[in-house]
């Protein structure tokens, strides 16, 4: 048990390092320009920085504790604790701004989101009945309430414990003498 808890002690700053990432983002979409919260290719921007910040997480924790083995075990805590903490501080932070700060930016981000999602669907050619039908769920679901805010946080981190499974597997190492 010692070893994992010197896991979570190596790990757990890079999920401090994600959640400061992915808030700032935030911070800085909602300050700057709101559409931004629609565009794909920060979504992207930030699952690759995200995994830059797990491999680094695997990369030290495996370089303190690995004598001689990095368990499969070890291996996907490195990956699920910073991933935890850092989506629960940004979690966090969508909240406080879009349900305290600023309630009337969630209603501009939905607006932007069903506008983009109408675009989308009448580029596809899907029929204008289940494009209006797409963004009325859009405008009657408030991504930003708490529920829907939790409920994300769960869905994500489910997600990320699927990569965190595949970083596992590529940063375990099995111990020598054990052949």
């Amino acid at each position: 048990m010692e070893n994992s808890t010197s896991v979570k002690s190596v790990a757990a700053p890079f999920g401090i390092y994600i959640g400061i990432f992915l808030s700032l983002v935030t911070v800085l979409a909602y300050a700057f320009n709101l559409e931004l919260f629609t565009k794909w290719w920060l979504g992207v921007l930030n699952f690759l920085i995200i995994i830059a910040f797990l491999v680094a997480a695997e990369i030290k924790t495996r370089k303190v504790l690995a004598n001689p083995a990095f368990s499969f075990k070890n291996a996907f805590i490195a990956a699920f604790i910073p991933i935890a903490i850092g989506l629960l501080i940004s979690t966090i932070t969508t909240i406080i701004i879009f349900n305290f700060v600023d309630s009337e930016a969630a209603q501009t981000v939905m607006e932007y989101t069903a506008e983009m999602t109408r675009n989308m669907m009448g580029n596809f050619g899907v029929p204008e009945a289940d494009i209006n039908k797409a963004v009325q769920e859009i405008m009657e679901n408030n991504q930003f309430s708490l529920l829907n805010q939790l409920k994300s946080y769960v869905y994500q981190l489910a997600f990320w414990a699927v990569i965190g499974l595949i970083l596992a597997l590529i940063f375990r190492k099995k111990d020598p003498q054990a052949y």
